[in-house]
C-alpha cells in the first residue's frame, strides 16, 4: 500500500535537509577537536539517512568491532568500499565514526560553502579533475601518518554499475592500490538498482534529492577480513585480487 504522507512530506523533508546541510557545514568549520567533529558529522548523518530519508542499514556487531579495533590500532590501512550511488557516502558516514573519504570536487559543494577546510576536519582528501597529479601522494601520507584513533581514509576504485548482477563493479582506478597498503573491505549491497546514480541523465543533486523518495529501503554493510599486499604482485595484481575477494562475500551476503 502507497503511504501518501511519505510522499506528501518529501518536499518538505528536502527543504529541511538543505538548511540543515547549510547549518551543520557552519558548525563543522566552527567546531574544533577531533572528538566534537566525529560526533557532529555522524550525528548529522545518522538523522538524515534514518529520518528525513528513510533508509535501514543492517551491519553485524562484529563487523562494526571490527571497524573500530583496527581505528583503534596502529594498523596502516585503507578503507576500499564497492560505489555506485550518491548515498555510498550518507550511509557510510552514518554508520562508521572517525572515518575520512576521498571525494571528487563538485561543483555543487561551492554553493554551500563545504571548502577544502571543512572536508579535511573530518580526514578526508578531495579530488580535483583538474589537479590529480599529487592525489596519490596525499592518500599515502594520510595512510602513514594516521595515528591510533584517528580517522580511517575510504576509497572507491569505481563509481560505475556491474557488467552482471550479483557482482560488484570492475575496479577502474588505482589509487586505492599504488601504495601496497592493507585494505579493510567495505561491502555494500543494496536491495536493487532503482537507488543507482544515472549519471547520464541526472546530475549530483537531482541524485541527492531522488533519495527522499524511497520509503524503508534495506542496505546491507559487510567489514571484510584485513587483506596483505604481496611483494611479488603488481598494483595492478593487487587490484584484481582485493576485486575478487570483495566480489565473493558480496555474493554471500
Amino acid at each position: 500500500m502507497v503511504n501518501i504522507l511519505h510522499y506528501i512530506l518529501i518536499p518538505f523533508k528536502i527543504i529541511f535537509f538543505v538548511i540543515l546541510l547549510i547549518i551543520g557545514i557552519f558548525l563543522l568549520k566552527n567546531t574544533n577537536g577531533d572528538g566534537n567533529v566525529t560526533t557532529l558529522i555522524i550525528v548529522f548523518f545518522k538523522f538524515v539517512v534514518h529520518y528525513l530519508m528513510s533508509f535501514n542499514i543492517e551491519i553485524s556487531d562484529k563487523d562494526y568491532n571490527k571497524y573500530m579495533k583496527y581505528v583503534y590500532s596502529d594498523e596502516k590501512f585503507i578503507c576500499v568500499f564497492n560505489h555506485i550511488t550518491t548515498l555510498d557516502g550518507f550511509i557510510l558516514l552514518s554508520t562508521f565514526p572517525k572515518m575520512g573519504i576521498v571525494l571528487n570536487k563538485q561543483k555543487v559543494f561551492d554553493y554551500i560553502g563545504y571548502d577544502d577546510g571543512s572536508n579535511s576536519k573530518s580526514g578526508s582528501i578531495f579530488v580535483n579533475e583538474d589537479k590529480k597529479s599529487n592525489v596519490t601522494t596525499k592518500i599515502k601520507e594520510t595512510i602513514y601518518n594516521r595515528k591510533k584513533g584517528q580517522s580511517a581514509l575510504f576509497i572507491s576504485p569505481t563509481y560505475t554499475l556491474p557488467d552482471e548482477e550479483n557482482n560488484i563493479s570492475k575496479f577502474i582506478k588505482k589509487g586505492a592500490f599504488v601504495s601496497k597498503s592493507k585494505i579493510l573491505p567495505i561491502i555494500i549491497k543494496y536491495e536493487d538498482y532503482s537507488i543507482i546514480y544515472n549519471y547520464e541523465h541526472e546530475n549530483v543533486l537531482a541524485s541527492i534529492f531522488k533519495l527522499f523518495l524511497f520509503e524503508n529501503y534495506k542496505i546491507k554493510i559487510k567489514i571484510g577480513d584485513m587483506i596483505d599486499p604481496s611483494e611479488n604482485e603488481s598494483i595492478e595484481e593487487y587490484k584484481e585480487r582485493v576485486y575478487h575477494i570483495m566480489n565473493e562475500q558480496y555474493k554471500d551476503i
